[in-house]
């Protein structure tokens, strides 16, 4: 009798146990790796640390480093000169980048170490250059505005792009967050917002989704399609 309790206690033990380990692997399942959307544009790499941007194995700031992107270039003019990438997919604020390159003919020095290679880069770290005067509040033409440039004025001056960051991406459209404290103040009068731009964000930040997405920083793009021009 003592044998059948003893062994009906360890089955009871191991079913529970069992149980336990399902359950587990089904929250490990719901939390694994965020599901990637597809996305095709050029955008520049806003890193001012001298160490550079790493490039990670996944979108996550635990993972492992597969290698880095140099900072923004500056000279005594103040010109900056960014580290070009193709953008392919992103997934809960990270971009997965390839192709990068140093275009030598805006700094007039040797092109420094780049990582060409796939990886995750987090979208704090990223800026892009719109020919568009409008930015929606979604990723649709038609789509209601939020942010407007007033006299006919782009999203591809110096000071707008340099106050945005990306959040988020569908093919050729990008969500950009702007801080208003990044404008040149000389911009801002400019600005024509929309209480849709400002929904659900902290004081004195902007949202918008930008097309016509330019990969030349020092000209302009003849088309629509960043990738086209390089």
């Amino acid at each position: 009798m003592a044998d059948d309790r003893t062994l009906s206690f360890l089955l009871a033990r191991l079913l529970m146990l069992t149980i336990g380990l399902g359950a587990g692997s089904q929250a490990f399942a719901a939390g694994g790796p965020p599901e990637a959307v597809s996305c095709n544009f050029a955008a520049f790499v806003e890193e001012t640390d001298p160490a550079g941007l790493n490039v990670r194995a996944a979108p996550s700031a635990s993972a492992p480093v597969l290698g880095t992107l140099p900072p923004v270039w500056t000279d005594d003019s103040g010109m900056r000169a960014r580290v070009f990438v193709k953008v392919s997919a992103t997934a809960k604020g990270w971009f997965r980048i390839h192709g990068a390159f140093e275009d030598e003919a805006l700094t007039g020095q040797p092109a420094r170490p780049v990582y060409e290679g796939e990886g995750w880069v987090s979208g704090r770290k990223l800026v892009v250059k719109s020919q568009a005067n409008a930015g929606r509040a979604r990723p649709d033409p038609k789509a209601a505005v939020a942010i407007r440039l007033k006299d006919g004025l782009l999203f591809d001056g110096s000071s707008t792009i340099a106050a945005g960051r990306l959040v988020d991406c569908r093919g050729s459209w990008v969500q950009v967050e702007y801080e208003e404290a990044r404008f040149a103040a000389e911009m801002r009068p400019y600005l024509q917002v929309s209480p849709v731009a400002r929904a659900g964000l902290p004081k004195g930040r902007l949202r918008a989704w930008l097309d016509q997405i330019c990969g030349i920083q020092e000209t302009s793009c003849d088309g629509p399609s960043s990738l086209d021009t390089q």
